[in-house]
């Protein structure tokens, strides 16, 4: 899978969610690569904000991608009714776009409340921040302890430093109990995982 490929589904995606206003956020391994280095990805992921109500509205805007994509009725109607996950996949590339439902907890909110507009491949899209992308890297980690996973919020916070909302992630790091994990950030030697 070539970076020019996911960038391509990236835009094909963004397109089509702004197109029909629906609200997203994109996230995981490409909010690394805006914030802090390019690296390998195998998905693309991103948050959106779906109900009930948008059911038919979601199935007939993902009519419009090309006959490429594997889109399934059954695992979106799921995801909206549990607020979990879906994903579609480009059956060329076999490449997975995960559409992870807005949770209803405050942190879920509060990062998609400070989502930014930002221009990427010249297309308009929805970004989470800086410090919402440390914070679910730390988060990931404490679940999975996929080093992959540290070694993102480490590149973010290291690159970053300068321009993050310290006083917001302070207050998320003691909230979501990320504290040890944080502290270790900027300890973290970049080099050895270039």
């Amino acid at each position: 899978m070539t970076q020019t490929s996911q960038e391509h589904l990236l835009l094909s995606i963004a397109s089509l969610l702004n197109k029909n206003n629906f609200p997203y956020m994109l996230t995981g391994a490409w909010s690394v690569i805006y914030y802090a280095r390019p690296r390998a990805s195998h998905d693309i992921d991103l948050v959106v904000e779906l109900g009930k109500k948008d059911l038919s509205r979601i199935e007939k805007a993902f009519k419009e991608l090309s006959p490429e994509f594997l889109i399934q009725a059954d695992p979106i109607k799921e995801a909206i009714h549990k607020k979990d996950m879906f994903n579609i996949i480009h059956l060329p590339t076999t490449l997975k776009i995960d559409f992870w439902l807005l949770k209803d907890d405050l942190f879920d909110k509060q990062r998609f409340a400070r989502r930014k507009k930002i221009k990427l491949f010249n297309q308009i899209m929805w970004i989470t921040t800086a410090e919402d992308t440390i914070l679910k890297k730390l988060d990931w980690y404490k679940k999975s302890k996929l080093e992959k996973h540290l070694i993102d919020a480490a590149f973010v916070y290291q690159v970053q430093r300068k321009n993050l909302d310290k006083v917001y992630l302070n207050k998320w790091v003691k909230e979501l109990k990320l504290t040890g994990l944080f502290k270790e950030l900027p300890k973290i030697d970049l080099e050895e995982h270039m």
